[in-house]
């Protein structure tokens, strides 16, 4: 805490003496410049913006040079623009809205008035795609378009999927993880990287209904705008004004409202509910001088559990009817609460809840003429109910199915809660300086809870069979990776932006610096977990276990476990008995300088230069057991060495030209270095799993409820796996080159051409440094066509399992192009209509996705031929082209009714795969992560059929030929390894809509009052039609690793490192298509309605 405080004063500090800083823009400019007829600037005009709804004035004066420069103006509008002059006849720009981040110029020529021409009225025009300030690729989302397209899930990511380069969380191919997500400048990142957001399940961290724009930035070349590489996501709040407004609205989904058939099937009617229910209200404290906003929202959704227990074991197990039988479970209840005093909670769980209370609140303030502070408050209290987990589970799994039927203290409840809190205060100092300030906190806490407190998690099997091989029939106690299972993130904030206009340049200096401290605690099977094949042999156990304390307690004679009754658990290998938490910390100072500058008042250039400096403070602990251990490369490691403090640089450069000085022709772009932050969980990792906080149990002693088994005697730092990170590690930095035409012609149509090249400088990946070098005696190659590196000694070194290290890349790479067609009618008979088409097409590679949440996964789960060598195959988030069209109209008639119809239509590539073997082929202990060789005869690949398959090797061999001939990628891959990623999923075309009809009363002020009724569709196309908007995919089970051949002959010396393969039956045949028709909710239509009063 001390070294946050001395870091933390240092910022304050800095940005006291200094007034230099900045975050992700949340606020608008306008700039220009001021000339009469002759084109002579005119020094000292006055230039006057209110902002209508609130009566918010921004005034400047002109420079010596004729330009000027309002900062920090919020957006939306209208605005109405004022210049004025002594001696000239006063300019007025009326109708004028902003955008998120927009630089609006406007370059005004001014006329004498000797004529008594009296004021000029201009009516602005919303056009944020011919801007000066836009450089590289970004999309904003303003208020009306929400309203109007379709949200089937109230989520941001319902709108920022309207960006031509997204594949759902991914932009431009570059992963979710490696996004920067902020509300108001907050951060809004799961920045610890569990999961792709806040909230917990698909529940969202903030109400839809309190949000006015939202932006998205791939390429932003202001070096105000950082922390990511792959999109920043920007989002501001609604604010008030001196309007009152307010609204009070119900939206609700349910099994009526989904569709049951796809083609020829006919899905049985799920049973559900899910409502949202919420209410906002804005308006003015003081007119003209203080607002509040404020939104509430519940979110509400019960999932029934279908299976029950049968009555009794006489009941036929059908319909919904479980294996398990009510009689025996209760007899189990009444067992475990006689000898251990624990209720392992109901049989009979109904439902599985999840919830969620939002709030949103602002306080806007326009203190004085030059100084505007405003105050924004955010929270969530949220959890998802949650099955058992099905990792390590019995045959059958843990249920609720047809086989077992779970206690409900083995369900667990996932929680995420935080509360949010944002100051911004803006400052016009003069005319030709201005600041804005922002500094913020963020507490998130996210944690497990479950009925019943800690107890071992046992599964208990049917009996039908031995050797733990029996089929599950129930389970209770704390699910597995629950114990203690928490996150705790708290963010501080400072940012300030201070900016100078000189002359012709806008100097801009400022920081972005934050500290995030992470407090993590996991540790699988801490409270112990058993499977036992029977529940005969779960009471013996038991049983002996307590005869054994009733004679007396001899250690000599304390009863084991039988040997085929599976035992994992964890104890504590610290000196404390305090649960081991992992503890990080990281201060990331920020500091940039900008010169924009105007050469010409068609021409911008953007200069800047940033500095991201991440320095760690957390203290981690010294494993001693690797002191002068080798690893491979050579390498030492030492558990309490975080990354060396690296000053990354981003120098970046962008240019805006209007070509022909009228808006109607643009072109734009950049090239520079951007800068982000990994998963914090990655680097956690290290503080968590360095072999001296946990430790396995290595006795096997009958069951005895014992939660917290003490450490052993020896006190020796367990055999453990390691995670690691290189001392020289440096955070993602991406180098972003952008070019882009804009053109504007007939009445308002709008045509783009943009390419975006990403290059990674310092990508992330992982490898396991425990494995030996290749070129040591402990590795050799498979023999045959397929020569990939095999592994005849898994372990380097014998103090470890595995050591994984997090070190850096730059072999990534990515390029997409758009084009694109909008117009906005805002006159005329189409009046409201708002059309926009693009396509995008391109390619995205990389060396690791980064899937999972610790190392070990990150690790494990990435295809490869070699799994330690720096492969480049296609990321996760690579997408050949897509289709995007959206439409929205919006008309009202008869003086009190008003009609919107929204539609987006996609066609995209849902997701890729890869192509890996079923089996262990290289030795390295994972059975999933093995690229296959596509063999071109049967002479490349060596045949060996498994026990009970009749079928030659001639007719294997044809099946094999006849399955790789129809894959559409697999035939063109003959005599080559497949690519990490290669398999593409069928293309999905999908159509949403959104209808929504208003009835409005006009009072006498004005005002309107609106009940609103909408309704929300989501794969339209299947609501008109049983075969339109049905998905094919990729059998179930293998959309991320497909595996149609199965190793079962291991590699050796016998056969000459030659492994065996065959083709496997799946699901009683063998597959003779890549594809099938995918049975999901996803692939049927679905609705939402939604009712919604306003008052305005």
């Amino acid at each position: 805490m001390k070294t946050f405080l001395r870091s933390f004063a240092f910022i304050v500090a800095f940005v006291g003496l200094a007034l230099t800083a900045s975050a992700q823009v949340t606020t608008a400019s306008i700039t220009g410049l001021v000339a009469d007829q002759q084109k002579q600037t005119l020094p000292g005009a006055t230039v006057r913006a209110t902002h209508l709804p609130s009566g918010t004035v921004y005034v400047v004066a002109t420079q010596t040079n004729g330009r000027f420069t309002i900062n920090g103006m919020r957006i939306g509008g209208p605005y109405t623009i004022e210049v004025s002059f002594v001696g000239f006849t006063p300019e007025k720009i009326e109708g004028v809205n902003l955008v998120i981040g927009e630089e609006r110029n406007f370059n005004i020529v001014m006329t004498e008035d000797t004529h008594n021409l009296g004021e000029v009225v201009v009516v602005g025009t919303r056009n944020p795609i011919i801007s000066a300030g836009r450089t590289g690729a970004q999309t904003v989302v303003t208020r009306d378009k929400i309203d109007r397209m379709p949200a089937m899930n109230r989520s941001i990511e319902d709108f920022t999927r309207l960006t031509p380069m997204s594949n759902g969380n991914s932009f431009a191919g570059a992963s979710y993880k490696l996004n920067n997500v902020t509300v108001d400048g907050a951060s809004f990142n799961n920045s610890y990287g569990l999961s792709d957001k806040l909230g917990a399940g698909d529940l969202q961290p903030i109400s839809l209904e309190a949000i006015d724009q939202i932006q998205v930035m791939i390429a932003p070349y202001d070096v105000r705008n950082g922390a990511f590489v792959g999109a920043g996501i920007n989002t501001v709040t609604k604010s008030g004004t001196n309007d009152w407004v307010g609204s009070v609205y119900w939206y609700t989904k349910s099994p009526s409202l989904e569709g049951l058939r796809q083609n020829d099937y006919k899905a049985n009617r799920a049973d559900f509910q899910k409502n949202f229910y919420g209410a906002s209200a804005g308006g003015p404290i003081i007119k003209n001088k203080l607002f509040f906003y404020i939104n509430g929202e519940l979110d509400r959704l019960s999932t029934p559990v279908n299976y029950r227990p049968r009555p009794d074991k006489n009941t036929p197990v059908e319909g919904n009817y479980s294996y398990a039988d009510e009689k025996t479970l209760q007899e189990l209840s009444d067992f475990l609460q006689e000898n251990f005093g624990y209720n392992p909670g109901s049989y009979n769980v109904k439902n599985s809840p999840e919830e969620a209370n939002r709030i949103t609140a602002r306080l806007d303030w326009n203190i004085n003429s030059r100084n505007t502070l405003s105050l924004k408050y955010f929270y969530l209290k949220s959890f998802k109910t949650n099955n058992p987990s099905t990792s390590g589970a019995m045959t059958g799994g843990r249920g609720p199915n047809q086989n077992a039927i779970p206690f409900s203290s083995s369900y667990y409840r996932a929680n995420n809660n935080f509360n949010i809190v944002m100051a911004d205060l803006n400052t016009t100092i003069n005319s030709n300086m201005s600041n804005t300030l922002k500094i913020g906190y963020s507490a998130l806490r996210d944690y497990r809870d479950m009925d019943g407190g800690f107890f071992p998690e046992v599964n208990i099997g049917q009996g039908n069979a031995t050797g733990g091989k029996s089929t599950a029939m129930t389970t209770f106690g704390t699910e597995a990776n629950s114990y203690n299972n928490m996150l705790n993130s708290d963010i501080f904030q400072i940012q300030d932006n201070f900016m100078w206009t000189v002359g012709n340049h806008q100097l801009v200096f400022g920081t972005q610096s934050d500290y995030r401290s992470f407090k993590n605690g996991f540790a699988n099977s801490f409270a112990g977990q058993y499977k036992y094949d029977s529940l005969q042999q779960f009471y013996d156990d038991v049983l002996a276990h307590k005869q054994w304390v009733a004679n007396g307690s001899n250690p000599a004679t304390r009863p084991t476990l039988p040997g085929d009754v599976y035992y994992k658990q964890i104890y504590n290998a610290t000196d404390s008995d305090a649960f081991p938490y992992a503890k990080t910390s990281v201060l990331t100072l920020g500091f940039y300088v900008q010169d924009r500058w105007t050469i010409t008042p068609n021409f911008n250039l953007t200069l800047g230069l940033r500095a991201d400096i991440p320095i760690f403070t957390s203290t981690l602990d010294k494993n001693p057991i690797f002191d002068g251990v080798i690893f491979r490369g050579g390498r030492t490691i030492d558990t309490a060495k975080l990354p060396n403090t690296n000053v990354m640089l981003s120098p970046r450069v962008g240019f805006n030209w209007d070509v022909l000085g009228d808006h109607s022709l643009q072109i734009r772009g950049g090239s520079g270095l951007f800068a982000g932050v990994p998963p914090y969980v990655w680097i956690g990792n290290q503080a968590g799993n360095n072999g001296l906080l946990f430790g396995q149990v290595t006795t096997r002693y009958s069951f005895s409820g014992e939660v917290n088994v003490p450490k052993p005697a020896d006190g020796k730092p367990a055999k453990a796996s390691i995670a690691i990170t290189d001392p020289d590690l440096k955070y993602p930095q991406v180098w972003k080159t952008d070019l882009a035409i804009d053109y504007r012609f007939g009445k308002g149509w709008i045509a783009t051409v943009e390419f975006l090249y990403n290059k990674d400088v310092n990508g992330i990946y992982h490898m396991d440094i425990n494995h030996p070098n290749a070129d040591r005696s402990w590795v050799t190659n498979l023999q045959g066509a397929d020569k990939r590196p095999y592994l005849l000694k898994q372990q380097l070194n014998s103090e470890a399992y595995d050591v994984i290290l997090m070190t850096n890349t730059n072999k990534g790479y990515s390029m997409y192009t758009t084009l694109q067609l909008q117009k906005d009618f805002i006159t005329g008979p189409l009046k409201g209509l708002y059309l926009n088409g693009s396509y995008t097409f391109g390619v995205a590679k990389n060396v690791t996705d980064g899937s999972g949440s610790v190392a070990s996964s990150a690790y494990k789960y990435r295809p490869a031929i070699d799994p330690d060598a720096e492969e480049l195959g296609f990321a996760s988030g690579s997408f050949p082209d897509r289709i995007l069209l959206q439409a929205a109209y919006r008309f009202e008639y008869a003086k009190c009714m008003a009609t919107s119809i929204g539609v987006v239509y996609q066609r995209y590539m849902p997701f890729r795969y890869s192509y890996t073997y079923n089996g262990d082929v290289n030795n390295d202990s994972y059975s999933w992560n093995d690229l296959i060789y596509v063999p071109r005869l049967m002479e490349e690949i060596r045949i060996v059929p498994q026990a009970g398959d009749t079928r030659t090797q001639l007719a294997i061999w044809n099946d094999i030929n006849e399955f790789i001939m129809q894959d559409p990628y697999l035939r063109h891959r003959r005599g080559e390894y497949a690519e990490r990623n290669g398999g593409k999923a069928p293309y999905v075309n999908q159509v949403d809509l959104n209808f929504a009809q208003d009835f409005f009363i006009e009072t006498a002020s004005g005002k309107r009052n609106t009940i609103r009724v909408s309704l929300d569709i989501t794969n339209f196309l299947n609501l008109l039609n049983k075969n339109w908007g049905v998905r094919n995919s990729t059998p179930s089970g293998w959309n991320q690793q497909y595996q149609f051949l199965m190793m079962t002959e291991k590699p050796s010396a016998a056969n000459n490192y030659t492994p065996g393969f065959t083709m496997p039956e799946k699901n009683g045949k063998v597959p003779s298509s890549t594809y099938e028709e995918y049975i999901s909710p996803s692939s049927r239509w679905a609705m939402q309605i939604g009712v919604k009063y306003m008052f305005n």
